[in-house]
């Protein structure tokens, strides 16, 4: 009987400090729902990115970062406290100076109303901290009224977590354009094959009388340009949610949180898209014009709509297997992507440089200046606003 009674009295006191041990905040008023400790990330020099914290690799930073989701946390509490002095900033930008050894009690909410957005970057700066001196949690108000809690089945029912109205329209669009190109596919299939095929983005024929070609205008062309210009446009949307201001497009876009508005952004941003892609074809036809090369106008500007194709639609389903699987390449999208998307426009203007070449007896001297006006000088002052 004293036995039975020590496992007891053991089982009670474990229970009672483990209560204890979730309880922080000031005065252990809040309830641990999410501790921060593990999810910091520094900005590495060398990879001009955020990296996750790595205590050897870190151990002399003192500004240490993380993205905060108020969507999931709404109506809890976002709770600091560390034994350092502190400058918190938000989105880069100075918010406050933290006190020493005090609770910081922020509302989750609050956060959201007033920056507008479910996600915002918490940067915590300091002469002499350390990641290990800095605590960042979320937490929920214990109630002064503590009620019995009867377990019954439906409290064990497995619950679906609630999407966010970014996650509905990243659905609805990869749904869209999954339709885009099944009646592309259906309604235009040779052109389809054409437009999609490596193996003639690589073939350079020196009679080209096809109607995909000669015809850029027609229904069925402008039709394949307006699609690639909506696969951009959820490209850039993706980018555009992770605060990375791509071209400074959020200029246009309507400040929504909403499914409704993120879908009209992106059907705004693909008309937006497909309006420049048709000015490239017209500021072509002037300047063919003006080498007296027109008939290389279509051409050109086919090899152009056809490797863009190619090229952006693995992008796009990459990026969307990425957005699911492994979220830190959005986040840090504009440093990953800037290599492979730099690369592509240069192999691009390599390929046009051999297909007009090969079309057309012009000298090196004029080819070269041709292509860095219509290829080249657009692709660094493309390079320069996307940084």
């Amino acid at each position: 009987m004293p036995l039975q009674g020590f496992f007891i009295g053991m089982f009670l006191l474990s229970s009672i400090s483990s209560s204890l041990a979730g309880n922080v905040g000031p005065n252990n008023a809040y309830y641990l729902v999410y501790d921060y400790h593990d999810d910091w990330q520094v900005f590495d020099e060398q990879y001009k990115a955020y990296v996750p914290y790595i205590r050897n690799e870190h151990k002399d930073y003192n500004s240490f970062s993380l993205f905060f989701d108020s969507e999931n946390y709404r109506g809890y509490k976002l709770l600091y406290f560390s034994s350092k002095e502190n400058y918190l900033f938000i989105n880069a930008s100075l918010q406050r100076k933290l006190p020493v050894d005090q609770w910081v009690v922020m509302d989750v909410d609050s956060l959201k109303e007033k920056y507008g957005k479910t996600k915002v970057f918490l940067t915590f700066y300091g002469n002499n901290t350390s990641v290990e001196a800095i605590s960042v949690l979320v937490g929920n108000k214990v109630s002064k009224v503590e009620k019995s809690i009867q377990i019954s089945d439906s409290l064990l029912t497995v619950i679906p977590r609630e999407l966010t109205p970014f996650q509905d329209y990243l659905i609805l669009s990869i749904l869209f354009l999954a339709i885009c190109y099944a009646f592309l596919y259906n309604i235009q299939p040779k052109a389809f094959d054409r437009y999609f095929s490596i193996k003639d983005l690589l073939t350079i024929n020196l009679r080209e009388d096809s109607l995909v070609i000669n015809k850029p205008f027609d229904l069925a062309n402008l039709l394949f340009v307006l699609n690639l210009s909506f696969t951009l446009s959820f490209i850039i949307m993706l980018v555009q949610n992770e605060e990375t201001d791509l071209f400074s497009v959020s200029t246009i876009l309507i400040e929504s949180e909403s499914l409704m508005g993120f879908f009209i952004n992106f059907l705004e941003l693909g008309i937006v898209v497909f309006f420049i892609l048709i000015g490239k074809y017209i500021a072509l036809a002037i300047l063919t014009n003006l080498y007296r090369l027109e008939n290389i106008t279509n051409i050109h500007f086919f090899k152009v709509i056809q490797a863009s194709s190619i090229f952006f639609l693995l992008l796009a389903i990459g990026l969307s297997f990425c957005s699911v699987s492994y979220p830190d390449v959005l986040r840090n999208a504009q440093e990953i992507l800037f290599v492979p998307i730099s690369f592509f426009f240069i192999v691009r203007l390599i390929l046009i440089y051999f297909t007009i070449n090969k079309l057309t007896p012009l000298k090196n001297l004029y080819l070269f200046s041709y292509l860095c006006i219509v290829e080249l000088i657009p692709l660094i002052v493309g390079i320069r606003f996307a940084i």
